[in-house]
C-alpha cells in the first residue's frame, strides 16, 4: 500500500490574506503517468470533492505505477464564497454581468470573463484574482501532470456526462469513464497549431500534447451518493486504462453517446406548473410513458406529458437560464414552449 501524502501549496493573491491549499500526492515510486484529478474550480460545484475523498484510499491500495495528484478544492476563495467564482454575488453565475449588444440584441454578458478560473489556464501573475490563483496553482502543481480529469457539476436537471473537448485522444480517454452520458464538443480542437493564450484546464492539457477531459455531475451545491459512486468508478476505470491500477474498466456498455440528431425536446403545450413523475436525469423512458403533468393556472386542467420516443433523459424538469444560481429559475412553472425534458432517442434499454 502506498500512503497518500498531504501537501500544501502556499497561495498569496494581491489584496487577500495568504492561505495554504491542501492536496494529496500518491507516488508509487515506479515510472508511469502522472494523473491530476481536480474538483471545485467553481465554489458551488462540490460533488467532485467528495469523489476525490472517496477515491483516495482506493488509489492508496491499488496504485502500481505512476503518480496521482488529487486536488479536491482548487478554488478555495470561491468555495468559501459558496458561489461559482471568487467575486460572485447573488444570481451571478459568471461573475459580474453587464448588458452588451450582440448581433443587434442586448444580452447579459460577463463584465470580465476571466473571473471564471476555468477560462484562465495557465494563469497570469499580473491578472485578476482568478488569474493569479490559476498561475500559482498551475506552476506549483498542475504543470507536472501528464493527464487530467477535471470534475465539475451541472444543475440538477441535466444528466451526468463526460465531456472530451473535441479531440480523438480525449474522446478515447473519456469513453473509459463509463459516465451515463458522453457529450462531445461541437467544435474540435485544432491540435496542429502551437497554442498560446488561455483556455479551460482540460483544453490546455489537450492542446499541449497531454490528455484530459471534463466531467459534469448532476447537481450543484449538493453531494449525492449516486453521483459520487459514478465518479469513483470513472476515476478507477481511467486509472486501470493508464496501467496505474490492475484490471479492466467496468460498465462501459452503459454509456449513452449524445448526438445532436438523436435529441428530442419535450416542450410545454401551454403555461402551467410542471409536476415531475419521480424520474431523474439519466433514467430510461419508454414512448408513451408519463414523465409528468402540466397543471394549467388558467383553466385548472391537467395534461399528461408523455415521452414521445424511447430513450434516456438527458435533461428532466423545468428550469430557466441561471438555474445554477437563482432559485426563481428553478421554479416548476413553465411558459408555453419551455423545455420539460430532453430525451436521447434509443431503441434499446441498457
Amino acid at each position: 500500500m502506498t500512503k497518500a501524502k498531504v501537501r500544501y501549496l502556499p497561495v498569496k493573491i494581491k489584496g487577500r490574506p495568504g492561505f495554504k491549499m491542501a492536496y494529496w500526492d500518491i507516488d508509487s515510486g515506479k515510472e508511469g503517468p502522472c494523473l491530476l484529478v481536480t474538483a471545485a474550480l467553481h465554489g458551488n460545484e462540490v460533488q467532485g470533492s467528495e469523489v476525490i475523498r472517496r477515491f483516495c484510499p482506493v488509489a492508496e491500495k491499488s496504485i502500481i505505477r505512476g503518480r496521482m495528484i488529487l486536488v479536491p478544492f482548487v478554488n478555495l476563495p470561491a468555495l468559501w464564497n459558496r458561489r461559482p467564482h471568487i467575486i460572485s454575488t447573488l444570481a451571478e453565475p459568471r461573475g459580474q454581468l453587464e448588458k452588451k449588444k450582440v448581433k443587434n440584441k442586448v444580452v447579459l454578458m460577463p463584465k470580465d470573463p476571466m473571473v471564471n478560473i476555468n477560462r484562465t489556464w495557465p494563469g497570469d501573475p499580473r491578472g485578476n484574482e482568478s488569474q493569479q490563483l490559476a498561475c500559482i496553482i498551475f506552476k506549483g502543481i498542475f504543470e507536472q501532470a501528464t493527464h487530467n480529469i477535471d470534475l465539475h457539476c451541472y444543475n440538477r436537471f441535466t444528466g451526468a456526462a463526460a465531456i472530451p473537448e473535441g479531440c480523438e485522444k480525449a474522446v478515447n480517454f473519456a469513453k473509459l469513464s463509463a459516465f451515463p452520458f458522453l457529450r462531445q464538443s461541437a467544435k474540435p480542437l485544432d491540435l496542429s497549431k502551437e497554442f498560446k493564450g488561455t483556455a479551460p484546464l482540460s483544453d490546455w492539457f489537450n492542446l499541449n500534447g497531454r490528455t484530459a477531459f471534463t466531467v459534469e455531475f448532476s447537481g450543484q451545491y449538493v453531494v449525492l451518493e449516486k453521483q459520487v459512486r459514478i465518479g469513483v468508478r470513472a476515476l478507477t476505470n481511467c486509472s486501470k486504462h493508464l496501467g496505474m491500477f490492475r484490471g479492466k474498466p467496468e460498465g462501459l456498455e452503459k454509456t449513452v453517446v449524445i448526438e445532436q440528431n438523436l435529441l428530442k425536446m419535450v416542450t410545454a403545450p401551454f403555461g402551467g406548473l410542471f409536476i415531475e413523475n419521480g424520474l431523474t436525469a439519466g433514467d430510461f423512458v419508454k414512448k408513451g410513458s408519463v414523465i409528468g403533468w402540466l397543471f394549467s393556472d388558467r383553466s385548472l386542467k391537467t395534461k399528461e406529458i408523455k415521452a414521445p420516443v424511447d430513450g434516456y433523459l438527458y435533461a428532466y424538469g423545468h428550469r430557466k437560464p441561471l438555474c445554477d444560481v437563482d432559485l426563481a429559475a428553478m421554479h416548476p412553472y413553465a411558459d408555453r414552449g419551455d423545455n420539460l425534458a430532453v430525451i436521447v432517442k434509443s431503441s434499446q434499454k441498457r
